[in-house]
């Protein structure tokens, strides 16, 4: 595929970070990006960014190495968990029953069985129901917010099922994927996923795994051609690139000696070389 037509398909991916924390904002600063802050704005805008920083958070530097990389492999799993479980669902109960196995199969045909609708139609009104529920909490006073949101989710999916407008199974999968939207630190891009999530419920239901495969194939294709101010937004991915630093799992902190250097910055260390310098001492 034309490399110009993908840079110009784009799909709304974010190619710069915002924050309104200081501390995020120093820990990118002290990496070498750049930090821009307009007057009169609550916004910090940061670049050029990656896509491995998305998925990762102020706190985990301040955890235990082993910690870190667990809570950023869950946020990976909900990652993807938020892009695909609904499309991969409506795949598999429209196409690909076969790789099912036998009692799970007629549990869900048996949970359908007094549902009018088809998946499609189902999927979608608890889709757009659970962001509107977010969106509600999100508008109204803070301490109402939480309550629309757990009692309005409650009730919405009892009476939907009592109704037998919806099938249970499938309000198990709506709710796996709006608990996995919120494991994504950064809201833009967590945005970006939920957004992508009903194109990939459409090309399941249209031809199954065909559909999500050529789907997933032309979103890869577009995230790797894309670049934040001069660095490929998929670095040390693709390109694949050998960097000292800023690789999605976190290294020991006795070894965070260096900037990622595809940020090509003027002080490539973070620190002194030698940084635990008291196994050293005694020598």
């Amino acid at each position: 595929m034309n490399n110009l037509f993908l840079k110009k398909m784009n799909f709304g991916i974010p190619e710069t970070m915002s924050t309104e924390r200081p501390d995020k904002a120093c820990e990118f600063l002290m990496e070498g990006r750049v930090i821009i802050i307009v007057n009169g704005s609550p916004y910090a805008i940061i670049l050029p960014i990656t896509l491995i920083d998305y998925m990762t958070s102020p706190e985990d530097k301040n955890l235990k190495t082993n910690f870190a990389n667990f809570l950023r492999m869950l946020r990976f799993i909900g990652a993807f968990l938020t892009l695909l479980l609904p499309g991969l669902y409506v795949a598999i109960t429209s196409f690909h029953e076969e790789i099912l196995p036998t009692e799970l199969l007629f549990s869900i045909l048996a949970s359908r069985e007094n549902v009018p609708f088809p998946v499609i139609f189902e999927i979608l009104i608890m889709e757009i129901s659970f962001e509107l529920i977010r969106e509600a909490g999100l508008r109204v006073p803070s301490p109402v917010g939480p309550t629309i949101g757990i009692v309005g989710a409650l009730v919405l999916g009892q009476a939907a099922v009592s109704a037998d407008i919806v099938s249970p199974i499938l309000i198990i999968i709506v709710a796996i994927t709006g608990i996995a939207s919120f494991t994504i630190p950064d809201f833009i891009f967590g945005f970006h996923l939920r957004y992508f999530r009903f194109a990939f419920i459409l090309l399941g239901y249209m031809a199954g795994f065909l559909g999500i495969g050529i789907g997933l194939f032309v979103y890869l294709s577009v995230l790797c051609s894309l670049n934040s101010f001069g660095v490929p937004l998929t670095v040390p991915i693709a390109p694949k690139i050998k960097t000292e630093e800023n690789g999605y799992f976190l290294s020991p902190i006795w070894k965070r000696e260096h900037r990622a250097s595809y940020i090509s910055s003027k002080k490539p260390n973070s620190q002194e070389n030698i940084s635990m310098k008291w196994k050293n001492s005694y020598k």
